[in-house]
């Protein structure tokens, strides 16, 4: 397991100067507890029971209270220094750590989004990677200042011991010690698999909380919330049962090591008794006796950190050694100045072993407005999303001016292009700030011009606080066409020579519906445009038509063109006018 956490160390580097005077502290802190005190109880003890009538002398009195207040000085603020730097270090590699997890999701193709819930990401994310850095930081800190406290306070034990004669105490060490180290081993074992389910269901909870949260308007709509709290009952019971297994072992450690102490304490007890050990030799071995366990109880609870560490490392690793399905070429060819020809030749894709478009080719022009249409399940979104690059055909190739795009670097093909997706994503951020997605370092009289040409301006102004209006989750503060209209904004403020709008008026009246389409037919100038509808009047933009059913292109004309030779565009037609 230690070796599986060396690469995770890379974390520490940037804070490695006050880890290690955190460390060094850590060191002080450990002599000045496992030799430190027991060594300043045999200094005082014997200046405090002096045989006679007479008190003890008033300059003794003054050096005990030196000695300890010096002393127990050195250890409390070794500690503080020990505790808070590496508190402080925990938090940077927590930093780092998420930063990086986070980034390299970033980098995943969107199968990989699409497979997962998005909760248990989430889980993974904040509580596994948190786990993993108390574990790295407390196993680091406790693997090295631990055994100093240990052998500083087995070192006094001998010293005493061999001192004063009493041998009892270095064989109780030496018995009680190692018996510690048993239980241990077999607690970590149990405990390993119960933190794994431990954290599979911290995932589910996660998961689960967030799907009820994505969609309150869908739960109170079909009075699901009493169906929504029992299943939120069964998954925070069941967590609560893995929480308390794995706890019974967790807390298990420090009970067993402590009796096994008491043994040996009870047995010196004794055997002191027995042999008229006084006091003061009693209470510095006892001392140093104690602080022989407390290490051994620290070292054993890094076995069940161990454990534990290791089910948050199964569940980060498995994203982290993941490697993206859609990957930049070694050698990418320069897309330069983009015309916006686009071709799909003899395409065929498949998700998994399910074929959702065969032997598609499309071919469209510069400046061309092509309009999709097709029954659900048809293959449209799919043709988008190769165009966009989400993932790379099964067969055939897809390409932007000759470009096959698997030659391309995916930033420079998605700056050519212009997405509306038919479930627009907005930030709870202003409304400013939502369009400038679409191009972060535009200027205010651009992001105006944008939200006019999706006829935007005119509701954004009519809001509180205009542009700087900040709008909810997903935009919860506007309706549905207010919605499409800045996600609209966005592919009109990026001005890029690629335009895709999947779905986009769906959510608009026929008025601004209208206001749209003359919007679209201007931004079209010189570049090419994919529309994907179910609204037919969407369609009177465009130059040609492409019908798409169980992933095959079976119509590609004009409106006049198919309504000739395409029964399925007219059974769709029919069907939109009779709705």
């Amino acid at each position: 397991m230690l070796k599986r956490l060396r690469p995770y160390t890379r974390y520490l580097r940037p804070v490695r100067w006050q880890f290690i005077g955190a460390l060094i502290a850590g060191l002080i802190y450990g002599v000045a507890s496992g030799a430190g005190i027991p060594l300043i109880l045999k200094e005082v003890l014997p200046r405090m029971w002096v045989e006679g009538p007479d008190p003890v002398a008033y300059g003794d009195l003054i050096m005990i209270g030196v000695i300890m207040v010096g002393g127990m000085g050195i250890r409390c603020s070794s500690e503080f220094a020990n505790m808070y730097g590496m508190a402080y270090c925990g938090q940077r590699v927590l930093e780092g750590l998420r930063t990086d997890t986070f980034a390299h999701l970033q980098k995943l193709s969107l199968s990989f989004f699409e497979r997962r819930r998005s909760g248990d990401t989430v889980s993974r994310l904040i509580t596994d990677t948190e786990v993993l850095r108390a574990g790295i930081v407390t196993v680091t800190n406790d693997i090295i200042k631990q055994p100093f406290t240990l052998i500083g306070a087995a070192g006094v034990i001998v010293y005493l011991s061999l001192q004063n004669s009493q041998f009892v105490f270095i064989l109780a060490f030496l018995i009680s010690a190692p018996a510690c180290v048993f239980p241990i081993r077999w607690l970590a074992g149990k405990l390993k698999v119960r933190a794994k389910k431990l954290q599979a269901q911290v995932g589910d909870v996660s998961a689960y909380v967030t799907d009820s949260i994505q969609a309150p308007r869908e739960i109170r709509a079909f009075n699901l919330q009493g169906g929504q709290i029992r299943g939120m009952r069964r998954r925070v019971r069941e967590l609560m049962k893995w929480q308390l297994k794995v706890l019974k072992y967790e807390r298990s450690v420090a009970p067993l090591v402590e009796f096994v102490a008491t043994i040996s304490v009870a047995i010196v007890i004794v055997y002191a008794g027995r042999n008229s050990v006084g006091i003061q030799q009693m209470v510095p071995l006892l001392g140093a006796l104690y602080f022989c366990y407390e290490p051994v109880k620290k070292l054993g609870k890094i076995t069940t950190h161990l454990k534990s560490m290791e089910a948050s490392l199964d569940r980060l690793e498995e994203i982290s050694k993941m490697e993206p399905e859609v990957i930049d070429p070694a050698v990418p060819v320069e897309l330069g100045k983009v015309n916006g020809e686009v071709s799909f030749d003899e395409v065929s894709f498949a998700y998994a072993e399910d074929l959702v478009l065969k032997n598609v080719t499309v071919k469209a022009r510069q400046g061309e407005v092509i309009g999709i249409v097709g029954p659900s399940g048809a293959g449209k979104t799919s043709f988008i999303n190769l165009l966009l690059r989400f993932y790379d055909p099964t067969e055939g190739v897809v390409s932007i001016d000759g470009h096959d795009l698997r030659t391309l670097r995916q930033e420079e093909l998605r700056d050519a292009i212009s997405f509306v997706p038919q479930e627009p994503l907005l930030f709870n951020a202003s409304v400013r700030d939502n369009i400038l997605v679409g191009r972060p370092d535009a200027t205010d009289e651009e992001i105006y011009k944008a939200a006019g040409q999706a006829r935007a301006h005119d509701f954004i102004t009519t809001m509180e606080n205009g542009y700087e209006t900040v709008i909810g989750e997903k935009g919860t503060r506007l309706s549905g066409g207010q919605r499409q209209r800045l996600a609209l904004a966005r592919a009109f403020l990026r001005k890029a020579p690629i335009l895709v709008l999947d779905e986009a008026a769906s959510a608009l009246d026929s008025e601004n519906e209208a206001l749209i389409q003359q919007a679209v037919v201007e931004l079209a100038q010189d570049r090419t445009v994919f529309i994907i509808a179910h609204r037919f009047s969407t369609l009177s933009v465009v130059d040609r038509i492409l019908v798409f059913e169980r992933g095959e292109v079976v119509g590609d004309g004009t409106n006049e063109e198919l309504e000739k030779s395409c029964k399925l565009y007219l059974e769709l037609r029919r069907r939109q006018m009779m709705e």
